[in-house]
């Protein structure tokens, strides 16, 4: 953990060793004192970085060992993880087995609910809240993405968006509009008012490829303030920033 401003302590400064893989990293919205931690082997830990310890140590269920996201409710005291259960196929996507998505509470440090994916669901890769935690997105490795109502704990509703698995969803900086990032490069804007509309898309995939012989590559992207430009890491030395279509 590294502090960016100047005005910030660098007491907060830390290395964290979890002895082993980290799939999944958020911050509690409301103080920054928290950092959580996905692993591999089914671990959510909450490291506070006043204390300089891990203050709370999760396990999820042996079913779904592997924590790929958790995201932090901007609002309320609550965040959910992404977890997978494994598999036994032959490339990275099988491998990851089938998705559970749990609601935790941060006071009690206990699971709330488990929200509803039907039967036998492909791994969620990627969450994002909107801006007042009232809905839920998650994005799966069959290329859907799922919206959730969080205060009746259900699907509203869910849409195929990419032909491959999705890296990572973002909100418009409006919530009029949501991003997604597939594991094949290619970038869209989707509409919300108007369901499976694309606003906006680029091709990213001369950054974003698979490294090492993997067969698949897990990119993040982040907007800027006012959303206009758009920032996808890369597979190379240089990272792409998009300027976003300004038509809508």
């Amino acid at each position: 953990i590294w502090t960016y401003d100047t005005s910030t302590p660098v007491s907060r400064n830390a290395t964290i060793y979890c002895s082993t893989e980290i799939l999944s990293l958020d911050w509690e919205c409301k103080s920054d004192r928290l950092l959580l931690i996905g692993t591999s082997d089914g671990c959510i830990k909450a490291w506070n970085v006043d204390a300089k310890r891990v203050v709370c140590d999760l396990n999820t269920t042996e079913a779904f060992p592997s924590v790929l996201d958790i995201k932090c409710s901007p609002v309320e005291p609550i965040f959910v993880s992404a977890a997978a259960s494994g598999g036994a196929g032959s490339n990275y996507i099988d491998n990851l087995g089938f998705a559970s998505l749990t609601v935790w509470n941060m006071k009690t440090w206990k699971a709330m609910t488990v929200l509803p994916l039907g039967e036998d669901p492909p791994a969620i890769t990627s969450l994002c809240f909107n801006h007042n935690g009232k809905i839920l997105a998650a994005s799966a490795v069959d290329g859907m993405i799922h919206m959730f109502d969080m205060s009746a704990g259900l699907q509203i509703t869910g849409w195929p968006a990419h032909d491959s698995s999705i890296s990572s969803i973002l909100f418009g900086p409006d919530e009029t509009s949501i991003f997604s990032l597939g594991s094949d490069g290619k970038i869209f804007e989707w509409s919300l008012q108007n369901q499976g509309q694309i606003l906006w898309s680029r091709d990213s995939s001369r950054f974003c490829y698979p490294l090492n012989d993997s067969k698949y590559c897990r990119h993040e992207m982040a907007l800027d303030a006012n959303g206009r430009r758009l920032l996808v890491t890369s597979s190379s030395f240089r990272a792409p920033i998009y300027q976003v279509n300004d038509s809508w």
